[in-house]
């Protein structure tokens, strides 16, 4: 089976297809942006909020978005430019725009040259992994393959957001198409099996006494309200951010209901359904100083103001389910799987580190 984590890494450009899909997930404990937010990752929770930010700074900031103008007209940018290079390797600016052009009609004008930047970075990262895989030679038999295209398929027929549409036709509304998804999975099983067959049975259960913690199933559930400063610089508008929310603080302390305060002051996504965060563990999910706070406070409580790096939160508390014993053999996949994806992201640093990356999208 494809690692639900690389095959995102790997499949970037096909993230609305993947979506529709379900496509290299493990949908019972992937975390998703969905009504089920207790398996959410903390930055995908607030993409929009700091989006919205960064879109108001270049709103203001005149630019030109990295595309000339010529007598007020914009000109397009040369599809053949070389914007990065990994090792020998270059990646053309037709290369970004295929994948840019499918999310232009849902985002705003202004937030496109951060979009850009990441959609460059996912561009350098497959080349490095690219690179590394065919050093490497590795592969996987045409049956793996295969088989993750038929549980593509078995989704997305099983899916109503899909209305019908095949998979052949998800990949076309993409600019894609099965051989290009082919050669993606190929790759991105050829390094989860690359990486897998490094973390035997005794590095995990190693892992697993020096990190019991993370499996034994404590977590709380909570729901927040967060007052965004990412991306401010100056002292006076970050002194207004912790202002509100003290002065949200005080309306709770007062008795307000945090689900409707949620819904009115939340620069948050979950704001809309009251803040709900749904359930998490103390590791892996939330930022470190904010998962903390949640563990710290009591059921029924709300916490005092948070500042991490998104802003200010506070954090309303209504569950804690206790830890529970656990044996390694219960919980051994799981491990693996973590395990896997820190392997995988420290291979990616390393080979990224070691690379001659160039990037110019000026």
């Amino acid at each position: 089976m494809v690692g639900k984590h690389f095959t995102f890494i790997i499949i970037s450009g096909l993230l609305m297809l993947a979506a529709v899909s379900g496509c290299g997930k493990d949908e019972s404990d992937v975390p998703q942006l969905s009504s089920q937010a207790n398996e959410r990752d903390f930055e995908e929770i607030h993409k929009n909020v700091n989006l919205g930010q960064e879109t108001k700074a270049v709103a203001t900031s005149g630019s030109d978005h990295g595309m000339g103008f010529v007598h007020g007209k914009k000109e397009k940018p040369d599809p053949n430019k070389i914007i990065a290079s990994v090792n020998e390797e270059k990646i053309l600016r037709k290369d970004l725009d295929k994948i840019l052009d499918r999310f232009r009609k849902q985002v705003p004008p202004g937030a496109i040259p951060s979009l850009e930047k990441q959609i460059t970075e996912q561009l350098v990262t497959q080349a490095i992994l690219r690179q590394f895989v065919r050093e490497k030679g590795l592969d996987v038999a045409d049956d793996v393959v295969n088989n993750e295209i038929n549980k593509m398929r078995e989704n997305i027929a099983k899916n109503p957001a899909a209305e019908g549409k095949t998979l052949e036709q998800f990949l076309e509304i993409q600019g894609s198409n099965i051989d290009e998804l082919s050669t993606a999975i190929r790759m991105s099983a050829a390094l989860d099996a690359y990486v897998t067959n490094n973390v035997d049975d005794k590095t995990l259960e190693n892992y697993f006494i020096k990190n019991i913690n993370e499996f034994t199933g404590e977590e709380v559930t909570a729901s927040h309200i967060l007052i965004g400063t990412k991306g401010m610089k100056e002292q006076e508008d970050l002194d207004k951010a912790r202002a509100k929310i003290e002065s949200i603080k005080k309306e709770l302390d007062n008795g307000a209901n945090f689900a409707e305060l949620a819904k009115k002051y939340s620069e948050c996504p979950t704001g809309k359904t009251g803040g709900e965060l749904g359930s998490f563990p103390r590791h892996g999910v939330m930022v470190e100083t904010f998962a903390n706070a949640a563990f710290s406070t009591e059921v029924g409580k709300v916490s005092e103001p948070v500042k991490t790096e998104f802003g200010y939160h506070l954090i309303y508390v209504t569950n804690h389910a206790p830890a529970k014993d656990v044996s390694f053999d219960a919980v051994k996949d799981t491990v693996r799987e973590k395990l896997v994806a820190i392997e995988m992201g420290d291979l990616i640093n390393d080979l990224r580190d070691n690379a001659q990356v160039e990037i110019n999208l000026q």
